[in-house]
């Protein structure tokens, strides 16, 4: 409510003496503004002069009642009413005493305060005894608020003092007597600031002051640091204050002593990271700067520094921007500047280019940079230089590049185009142009590919339209002919194209078209020699299988077989019996008669088991008188001992050869499951062979629990290759290779042998079978292998070409486990090792790692060759997958070199795939100088066998070399 308001609602109506004053911001007292026509009577002055008058006045000059201090407590306890009692003091200068009532009115805006007061008359006969109480009321108050006053100042944690116009200590509290002495005690009201000072120096409160303790009480007490307004400080223990000193009316000096610790330590946290950052903004290789928002230069780094000035000094901070500018212009900074100095120091041009938020500039000695500017929030202008010397000049060479591509397609001899989204012509290249029209020169950018290859069909260019164009066209045409992918043409004269289609990001088709025409010629050539080669290689597969006498299959024949009859047994259930057949007196036949007579009684034998046996069963020929009869019957069915001795009766009849009766018999075991296992069928029909023989010719055993203890036995063999292994009883043996043309010693295939304590040297043919099926094969051949490579490199490692040494290898040797042990050892032989792959890993099955760990041994140095090539497994695919560096003719194939024209034929085509796939030849097996001498000249580039050398241990492999100057030569 307003002043006016007021009056004319209340104050001119009542019949109180009622006065306003305003106390304005800053003024020592109220004034009054307005007085009714009450109080004019009451204090005898006119209102006219009532206004503008200090309240105070009509008071008197009594402290107690002054209504500014009065006011002013009011305030502070947060109250807008107050009362007091005084004298009224009249116009006469006579006075009256009077109760005052007031209440204060903040002017909004302006921080100065209306207080309105009401003026009541109080009895003239008021006792002393009553004014007494009241003074001593008062009196009371104002201690009770002295009381709380020192209480809050002792409660403010930081130091507060006063001492008189003297220096002498007139108030503290208790965070001031702390922060001299230890013993607040020791402070008494009255004390010298010269004296405190000391009590603070003895407690060791100013380490600065020790030993200059007069000097420094001095500089203290100088009018110079006393006048000072605010002073810091630095205490014991890194602790810091701020003394804020200010000087009362009456003289007395207040000092409040702050404790600016945390401040002082912020402040240092913060001009070490302003130190770092500018240290970074030096380090930062690229010109950075700010200029204020009166373009003046606030900070920048020394790159800036050398990119603006030959002298780094000539910047100064608070420098205009334009001046900075300048000072780089008549440098020889700015190269676009360079003979237009006038107009880039220009105002206008200046202005110009801080406008633009990018500007690239071009330096001397070819060297660019790119302006990034940009206005910070406080109007700052942040100014970031890049130096994009490089990739100005990437560009320009992927430019240059850009034209050598364009003349590198132009240059293509491949026809090459690129169509838009609407399949229109963009780009084409001469030989494009030429594929497609006979006016190379006409075809035009923009032009459809429909109308182009129309025009292709109307021309000839494509074969499969002539006659019937505009059919083609309609036919092979499409939107969506241009999508991503590949197609081939056969065109005339037996040429093919192969179209390369893409589509770029930007929606473009790429077409590109590669002349094919050799490829697929050779294509073709080779399909037709791997069908030749497919041939050979069944011809060679079904020998391989099959018995060349009497056409019987051969043991892998029997092992394919037994395996598919276990697959069926698995899935179907019944059961497999296996009779094992051995010819009684067969041997004598071949002494007496001649081989020519057992071949007639092998074939005759033949003959007489198929016509008895079933069509699915099995029928091999196993060993020079052996075969093998697998059955697959019923459960509880006695066909397989029904055909047993239907068997015996046949094949005890005698067979005629030339007039003469060829008498033999045959022996046989019978096994079948389940009193068999599966996985010992033919182990087990092996010992009910031999279980018949034991009862003399023409018997017929089979295999029951009695049997077992051949089992047991078989154990005690496994477990004695165990112990072998354990002892280091398997040994290498050493048979050389020679070569075919030179005779010379060239390799060396290194054997197992075990050097049993009891039985002797024993081959592999008694105990590698057993050694498989407990997976201790691998063992065995890191022994030999080990061995072997120890003593050939004391042998021969310092001779200029030492013989290559090879090694029969199972299939877990050949494993990802064994590659690091063998790269150990591999290294350690100077000469050429390689791995003889057994034909119980060369399978066509074989996976792609099997694969790729062939080719981590062809890494180490070590050959890759195939032991029994020929005999049934290892195929031309095979082959062809595994790519080694030589096969080994099987010594069975060796043995037809001397057979006739038949096995020649044979030996010449495996010899041929051999060269053909670009692998060296070795035959093994040869026993005579016939052999070698035919096999050498079919091909074969190595020679092994017993007309050579047989295998031999260490000691003798020694004695059959001649170490002489470093040659070696074979014996």
């Amino acid at each position: 409510m307003s002043i006016e308001a007021l009056k004319s609602s209340f104050m001119d109506l009542t019949d109180d003496a009622i006065a306003v004053g305003l106390i304005a911001s800053g003024a020592p007292a109220p004034r009054l503004i307005y007085a009714n026509s009450a109080f004019s009577e009451l204090s005898g002055h006119a209102q006219e002069d009532l206004l503008n008058m200090p309240m105070d006045e009509l008071l008197g000059d009594c402290p107690q009642t002054s209504i500014q201090n009065s006011a002013a407590r009011a305030l502070e306890k947060g109250h807008q009413k107050f009362l007091l009692k005084a004298k009224l003091l009249r116009s006469d200068n006579t006075s009256t005493w009077v109760s005052i009532s007031f209440f204060l009115k903040e002017v909004a805006g302006t921080g100065a305060w209306h207080v309105c007061a009401t003026f009541r008359p109080l009895a003239e006969e008021r006792s002393a005894a009553v004014l007494a109480d009241q003074i001593q009321m008062e009196r009371d108050r104002a201690i009770k608020e002295q009381q709380r006053l020192v209480s809050a100042l002792n409660a403010y944690p930081d130091p507060i003092v006063i001492y008189d116009a003297d220096l002498s200590l007139v108030y503290w509290n208790d965070g001031y007597a702390a922060s001299i002495t230890d013993d607040p005690n020791e402070l008494v009201a009255g004390t010298h600031l010269r004296d405190v000072l000391r009590l603070a120096i003895k407690y060791g409160r100013y380490p600065e002051a020790v030993g200059q303790e007069d000097e420094w009480v001095n500089r203290i007490l100088s009018s110079e640091t006393l006048d000072k307004e605010f002073e810091d400080v630095e205490l014991k223990g890194d602790v810091h204050h701020r003394l804020l000193r200010s000087r009362s009316s009456n003289g007395d000096y207040v000092i409040i002593r702050l404790n600016s610790t945390e401040l002082v330590r912020q402040k240092r946290t913060a001009e070490a990271a302003q130190e770092r950052l500018l240290a970074a903004l030096n380090a930062y290789p690229s010109p950075f700067v700010i200029y204020d928002s009166n373009d003046c230069l606030v900070v920048c780094n020394d790159a800036y520094r050398a990119s603006m000035s030959n002298n780094p000094d000539e910047l100064k901070f608070g420098m205009h921007r334009t001046t900075v500018a300048r000072i780089a212009i008549r440098a020889g900074k700015i190269a676009d500047a360079i003979g237009r100095e006038e107009e880039w120091m220009s105002d206008a041009h200046q202005q110009t280019d801080v406008d633009k938020p990018v500007q690239d500039l071009v330096l001397p000695d070819d060297v660019h940079h790119r302006l990034l500017r940009s206005r910070a929030e406080n109007g700052d202008l942040v100014i970031l230089r890049l130096d994009t010397t490089e990739l100005v000049r990437q560009r320009r060479a992927l430019e240059d590049t850009q034209d050598r591509l364009i003349s590198a397609i132009k240059a293509y001899p491949d026809p090459f185009a690129i169509y838009d989204a609407d399949l229109n012509l963009v780009i084409w290249n001469p030989a494009y142009a030429r594929s497609m029209t006979k006016s190379p020169e006409s075809l035009a950018s923009g032009t459809n590919l429909k109308v182009l290859l129309r025009n292709a069909a109307m021309e000839g260019f494509i074969p499969a339209a002539v006659g019937r164009e505009e059919e083609w066209v309609e036919d092979y045409y499409s939107p969506d002919l241009l999508a991503p992918g590949i197609e081939d043409f056969e065109f005339a004269d037996d040429q093919h194209h192969r179209m390369v289609r893409s589509r770029t990001e930007k929606g473009e088709y790429v077409v590109l078209r590669l002349n094919i025409t050799e490829v697929v010629r050779q294509r073709r050539a080779l399909e037709q020699y791997s069908k030749r080669l497919e041939k050979a290689n069944q011809e060679i597969t079904y020998k391989a299988l099959h018995d060349d006498l009497t056409g019987l299959g051969n043991r892998r024949y029997l092992s394919f077989k037994f395996d598919e009859l276990v697959s069926l047994r698995s899935k179907k259930g019944g059961e497999i019996a296996a009779l094992h057949i051995d010819l009684d007196r067969f041997k004598h036949i071949n002494d007496t008669m001649g081989h020519a007579a057992g071949d007639q009684v092998l074939l005759d034998i033949s003959e007489r088991i198929r016509r008895n046996v079933g069509s699915t069963d099995v029928v091999a020929r196993i060993g020079g008188d052996e075969f093998v009869v697998l059955i697959y019957v019923p459960k509880n069915n006695d066909r397989p001992e029904t055909l047993a001795k239907i068997l015996l009766q046949e094949l005890s009849r005698p067979t005629l050869f030339e007039g003469k009766e060829c008498r033999f018999g045959a022996s046989i075991g019978l096994a079948r499951t389940p009193l068999a296992h599966v996985d010992q069928l033919l182990t087990n029909s092996d010992v009910a062979l031999y279980k018949a023989k034991r009862r003399g010719r023409g018997q017929l055993g089979i295999f029951d629990k009695s049997d077992l203890e051949e089992v047991r036995r078989t154990k005690e063999v496994a477990d004695d290759v165990l112990r072998a292994i354990e002892q280091l009883e398997f040994e290498p043996f050493y048979q050389p290779q020679v070569d075919a043309k030179s005779g010379q010693t060239v390799g060396i295939e290194v054997l197992a042998r075990w050097r049993h304590p009891e039985k002797g040297i024993l081959a592999p043919g008694a105990f590698l079978s057993i050694a498989t099926d407990l997976n201790v094969a691998g063992d065995i051949d890191r022994l030999i292998y080990e061995q072997a490579i120890g003593e050939c490199q004391q042998a021969f490692g310092r001779m200029s070409n030492p013989p290559s040494l090879s090694f029969n290898v199972s299939e877990n040797r050949v494993n990802h486990n064994e590659i690091d042990a063998i790269r150990q050892h591999v290294q350690t032989y100077s000469g050429q090792i390689s791995f003889e792959l057994l034909e119980t890993i060369f399978l066509e099955e074989q996976q792609d790692d099997f694969l790729c760990r062939l080719d981590q041994l062809r890494d180490l140095g070590i050959a890759i060759e195939v032991d029994d090539f020929g005999s049934g497994r290892a195929s031309v695919v095979a082959l062809q997958r595994i790519n080694p560096d030589r096969v080994k003719i099987d010594r069975r194939l060796t043995a037809l070199a001397a057979g006739g024209s038949g096995g020649l034929r044979l030996l010449r085509s495996i010899i041929e795939i051999g060269h053909s796939l670009e692998m060296g030849v070795t035959a093994e097996g040869i026993e005579t100088g016939e052999q070698a001498e035919i096999l050498a000249k079919l091909g074969c580039d190595r020679l092994q066998g017993y007309h050579f050398a047989r295998p031999m241990p260490y000691p003798d492999l020694l004695k059959f070399f001649n170490l002489k100057s470093g040659v070696l030569c074979g014996g």
